[in-house]
């Protein structure tokens, strides 16, 4: 055979070999696709096949949707997706969600800061009530309670706003219910004049929370208060001090946490403090029957479990201080939780410090919280 007659046959063949290609790329797909399935099932935990084989489910359906369920739960690629997502809005129109406002670079704060709810007025007289009724109770019992009211970051940190809007009606929210406390007899600090005086950042830039420099002021001014003015130390004693990324929760509340650094904003540096001997915050359960039991207790949210605010206050006043606040607790959380508790009804304390963030001020009253009124026999 001539070179001429192999290139025309070898040349015919090219066409049916090229038609070949879409059907084997269509198989490579299907066994990759098959692959990663087969791999995500295996993902889902055992639990989550409950009744999957009962013959009703099977015959109504049910089966079949669990199994889309599991595996739109569990199929691998789409942490992968949601990751590209995610990078394009922010990079194209800095999108961080609707839990989460960008101000100026770097600076992220929490849009409830700044929601105007319906009623706030009487949310807010509502919750003073609350807390007359609590004081007076406590004062019965010869417990005293110290309120300290914690302003929001976009309140400290206006500077840093740019864009965002913080609605001027918000301007009295604080004082007005400092007001409303004193008047009803209830020991009350408001924080707002501590940390606006304080130089330089007192709110982290990618948390709702303040940082070590806020916490220490606020501690050292709640310390003072309890003290009479004479505090066991002006200022805490460090083992060391370090910097160190700390990613916010506003930063994990955008979903940014997770992208690589190019398709980020940076992570924040922020200083960590360890204290000399900072006395550990036992939990509820621990408190019962203890001979050293603290005569010093903090309620309230995530504030007081931020930024070291009680093994602060705690060498601020020289004693034990105990840290009953929740994450995510609210303005009722923590203190429904305790102030009902055998703990707080046979080993009270002598003084309780109630936190209260100053955004929990005018939202409308839980379902916890109406109960509550009720319980103190209250006027809704």
């Amino acid at each position: 055979m001539s070179t001429t007659d192999k290139s025309n046959e070898v040349a015919s063949k090219t066409p049916h070999r090229l038609a070949l290609l879409p059907a084997a790329m269509f198989v490579v797909m299907m066994l990759a696709g098959l692959g990663v399935t087969v791999q995500s099932l295996r993902n889902v935990p055992e639990s989550a096949w409950a009744g999957f084989t009962e013959p009703g489910k099977l015959l109504g359906g049910e089966s079949t949707r669990q199994f889309t369920a599991n595996l739109n739960d569990h199929f691998l690629p789409s942490h992968f997706f949601a990751q590209v997502e995610r990078a394009v809005t922010w990079t194209l129109v800095g999108d961080t969600g609707a839990q989460v406002g960008t101000g100026c670079p770097d600076w992220f704060f929490l849009t409830e800061e700044l929601e105007s709810f319906p009623h706030p007025q009487q949310s807010a007289q509502a919750r003073a009530d609350i807390v007359a009724a609590v004081s007076k109770n406590l004062k019965a019992q010869g417990i005293d309670l110290v309120v300290a009211l914690v302003p929001d970051k976009t309140r400290i940190e206006q500077a840093h706003l740019c864009g965002l809007h913080r609605s001027p009606l918000f301007a009295q929210r604080l004082s007005q219910w400092q007001t409303a406390l004193t008047q009803a007899g209830v020991h009350v600090l408001n924080l707002e004049p501590v940390l606006s005086a304080l130089p330089g950042e007192r709110y982290y830039r990618t948390d709702s929370h303040w940082n070590e420099s806020g916490s220490d002021a606020a501690a050292q001014a709640i310390a003072k208060h309890l003290k009479g003015g004479k505090l066991a130390a002006s200022a805490v004693s460090p083992i060391s001090r370090q910097t160190a990324d700390r990613p916010g929760d506003l930063f994990r509340l955008s979903n940014l946490e997770g992208l690589p650094a190019l398709l980020r904003p940076p992570v924040e540096q922020a200083q960590i403090t360890t204290l000399a001997a900072a006395p550990a915050a036992p939990a509820a359960d621990d408190l019962f029957g203890d001979a050293a039991l603290p005569t010093v207790v903090v309620l309230g949210t995530s504030f007081s479990r931020t930024s070291n605010f009680v093994p602060f206050l705690s060498q601020h006043l020289g004693e034990l201080v105990a840290n009953l606040a929740k994450d995510g607790g609210n303005f009722e959380g923590s203190a429904l939780s305790y102030l009902g508790s055998p703990t707080f009804e046979q080993t009270p304390p002598k003084t309780i410090v109630w936190e209260v963030p100053e955004r929990m001020l005018q939202k409308p009253l839980s379902k916890a919280e109406q109960q509550w009124m009720r319980d103190l026999k209250l006027a809704l």
